[in-house]
């Protein structure tokens, strides 16, 4: 990615703004007996319906912190909490879970998130908060992290339906 991709409010905006509808088109046509077949390596651990389960708690602690580091202006940098970008579901917590409803989920929940963003000045994006592990935190760096989990989840999904098709679905 070129750095200014990264550094770039309007590229991020856009960028996260199309993430949860590319997830969507992506599961289109994805039988149900499919979305909790393991995956192969390098996916060992997840299945496609894990994915969107995955990035709705994501998405819910990265708009608590950036709503956070937001809404502080002026009074010092505030304590945001952590959200594990790396972990991976139990299936017990999604197994029972309607695909279409996660991905509507998800699409809400980044509007609101990207809507939030978009009402922030070009100073905002600096703005900081304080990550238990990994201490001062920008809002633009939870954005450029947002996204590069996004493309990673959204490659992840695109060989786990590759496998998919390899094998005869």
């Amino acid at each position: 990615m070129p750095a200014a991709a990264g550094s770039d409010p309007s590229f991020l905006l856009k960028a996260l703004g199309e993430a949860s509808g590319e997830l969507a088109r992506a599961f289109e046509g994805v039988r149900e007996r499919d979305l909790l077949r393991p995956a192969a390596w390098p996916d060992e651990g997840w299945c496609l319906l894990a994915v969107p389960f995955h990035l709705v708690q994501v998405e819910r602690g990265v708009q608590e912190q950036t709503a956070i580091i937001a809404m502080s202006r002026g009074r010092g940098m505030p304590e945001v909490p952590h959200v594990d970008f790396d972990d991976i579901p139990f299936e017990a917590d999604y197994a029972e879970a309607d695909v279409e409803l996660l991905l509507e989920e998800l699409h809400f929940l980044r509007r609101r998130t990207t809507y939030l963003l978009w009402d922030l000045s070009e100073r905002d994006w600096e703005r900081k908060g304080v990550h238990p592990y990994r201490g001062e935190v920008s809002i633009m760096e939870i954005a450029r992290e947002t996204y590069q989990h996004d493309l990673e989840h959204l490659w992840q999904v695109r060989r786990m339906l590759d496998g998919l098709a390899g094998r005869g679905g």
